[in-house]
C-alpha cells in the first residue's frame, strides 16, 4: 500500500503517526527522515492485528518512504 500524508507525534512518547486525508496510521519501523511536520509518501503493509504500545492509528509497517 502507498500512502501520502503528514507525519505527527503520536499520543504516546516515541510514536509517530501518518495523517492522511481520511485515516491515521501508526508508523512501524519508520526511517529517521520521518519526523513530525514532514509530508511524505510511504509504502508498506497494514497490520491491523499488530500489538503495539502506541494505542493510536492502524499499524503500517514501513518498507519505503520519500519526503515530499
Amino acid at each position: 500500500m502507498t500512502l501520502r500524508g503528514e507525519v505527527r507525534n503520536g499520543v504516546e512518547l516515541g510514536c509517530l503517526v501518518l495523517n492522511t486525508s481520511d485515516r491515521e496510521y501508526l508508523l512501524v519501523h519508520p526511517p529517521p527522515e520521518l519526523r513530525p511536520g514532514v509530508t511524505t509518501v510511504v509504502r508498506g503493509r497494514i497490520e491491523p492485528g499488530m500489538v503495539t504500545t502506541c494505542m493510536q492509528g492502524t499499524p503500517l509497517v514501513v518498507s519505503e518512504a520519500h519526503t515530499a
